[in-house]
């Protein structure tokens, strides 16, 4: 499979989101010369979505007419498969397709050339679009609906006007993937309905090389997991997620995505230009211990950038006794702040997180007037919850702001928040929570990163910065080269194969 960039969006990306270009993630690069000069890259969002691989079709789906064997709709293909068929379906305009089909487990695959006899598939350049009206799902499973290991998989298609393009609401578990699609323009047409692109409960799933963009709902416009029997086991990666907005008025919670699972890994994404009306512009994770659902969320290589919270957390909200882990992140201007953490509600357990090799700089206030909050900790409970950050950078921040620390309650010394190994502020917004600054903390400075107007948080190094094709000496070193704990670089490259040269 690839990734193409593709036309016909208000919205454009003709290069990399993530600076280093756009190689296949993993792709071998760099023909520098000495140690280290070819190195694997990090994992990268898609910049368009856009799969060629050709799968073995059970049957074929052609808007224009394609002779005898070929559907010219996706439900009449649909009504006809047997459980576990294969559909393929050509380019062309699916107006009105609202698929139920109860039990029945299938796979879709988009994109392929009308008239190529089915040998021929790019879904980014023969694109299947697929339209709804403004309300009803593209695909819906309620009950009865597959379960288990029954697997539906929709990959390849453009993806318009529903108000919830894939749902799953169910009491039971399933299996769903969702690949290398293009949902835009999607809106909840009820208040009470989270996630306009997906909204999926109960589910193993994959998520992976979509793009998600101006999609509305109240919580999670791109999307949303609702786990209601602790065994969410959800991988949402490679996606690029823009322009997404939660609009329920005034306490909205996740503008982009909005997710609730026992086990998720939130990997290599993009979440830029969202917004939403409260808390967790970019991406928001939440659990709900008292009722029995836990969250451990695993995150790496995302970005988050120029996201806008109308309260708090521009970028990132880990919330409600969740577990998150985070490592070689870039938050990067978010309106709100650039990291919100928060603790559940009465009685509920911790909420915690690790948040290791980040770059937490930029961040603006609501409204984006003016700098804000880098990482803004929060406890009204009087849990214990429990932050560590390590080997990261804070710059560009509001003065005073890289930490703030707030706690509503008398009992707050049970809150810890530990900062080492990092370069930071220690002078910190303290209203009720003390921050433990420990080993390694590096006095603030120009970190001297490669092109950070342009998204490039490499470190300038005279050794060698990392680039696509090999590295390039600079005129001058960052700071925050070797200060990393065992003489690792700071921020979100530290420790990894894009590391620029001590």
């Amino acid at each position: 499979m690839r990734a193409r960039t593709r036309v016909g969006l208000a919205v454009v990306f003709t290069g990399c989101v993530v600076a280093g270009a756009c190689a296949e993630p993993g792709q071998p690069t760099g023909s520098g010369t000495g140690s280290g000069a070819s190195a694997a890259r990090a994992p990268l969002a898609v910049s368009a979505a856009g799969t060629t691989e050709i799968p073995a079709c059970d049957s074929y789906v052609d808007a224009a007419g394609g002779g005898e064997g070929t559907f010219s709709t996706i439900a009449e293909a649909v009504e006809a498969a047997t459980n576990g068929a294969i559909i393929c379906v050509a380019e062309g305009i699916y107006s009105g397709e609202e698929l139920a089909p109860g039990e029945k487990y299938f796979t879709l695959a988009g994109g392929f050339q009308s008239g190529s006899g089915f040998t021929v598939r790019d879904s980014a350049a023969y694109v299947s679009r697929v339209e709804g009206g403004g309300t009803g799902s593209f695909y819906q499973a309620s009950d009865p609906a597959p379960k288990d290991d029954e697997l539906v998989a929709i990959d390849g298609f453009d993806i318009s006007g529903y108000a919830q393009a894939i749902s799953r609401s169910t009491y039971f578990m399933g299996r769903i993937d969702i690949t290398n699609n293009t949902f835009h323009d999607n809106a909840c047409n009820d208040p009470a309905l989270i996630g306009a692109a997906f909204s999926l409960s109960n589910v193993r799933a994959t998520i992976e090389g979509n793009v998600f963009t101006r999609n509305s709902c109240g919580r999670g416009g791109a999307g949303a997991l609702d786990d209601t029997l602790d065994r969410n086991d959800v991988t949402f990666a490679n996606n690029l997620v823009t322009e997404n907005a939660g609009t329920e008025p005034e306490s909205s919670h996740g503008g982009a995505v909005y997710l609730f699972g026992n086990t998720l890994t939130v990997t290599s994404n993009v979440f830029a230009d969202n917004e939403v009306t409260g808390w967790g512009a970019g991406l928001y994770i939440g659990a709900n211990n008292g009722g029995g659902q836990h969250t451990t969320a695993t995150l790496a290589w995302n970005v988050y950038r120029d996201n806008r919270a109308g309260i708090t957390g521009g970028g990132f909200f880990c919330d409600d006794s969740a577990t998150c882990r985070g490592e070689h992140e870039i938050f990067d201007g978010n309106c709100g702040g650039n990291l919100y953490v928060d603790s559940g509600p009465d009685g509920a357990g911790p909420t915690t997180g690790t948040f290791e090799y980040m770059t937490i700089v930029n961040a603006k206030e609501v409204g984006c007037s003016g700098p804000g909050a880098g990482l803004t900790v929060d406890n009204g409970n009087g849990a214990a919850d429990d932050y560590t950050i390590a080997n990261s950078i804070f710059y560009g921040n509001e003065e005073g702001a890289d930490v703030v620390a707030n706690c509503g309650v008398d009992s707050c010394d049970a809150v810890a928040v530990d900062v080492s190994h990092s370069m930071v502020q220690t002078e910190y917004t303290d209203n009720g929570v003390a921050v433990t600054f420990g080993d390694g903390v590096l006095a603030p400075a120009d970190p001297l990163f490669v092109n950070a107007a342009n998204g490039d948080f490499h470190l300038r190094s005279a050794n060698g910065h990392w680039t696509p094709t090999g590295y390039v000496d600079d005129d001058a070193s960052s700071p925050a080269l070797g200060r990393g704990e065992g003489g690792v670089e700071l921020g979100a490259y530290g420790n990894s194969d894009e590391a620029s040269r001590s």
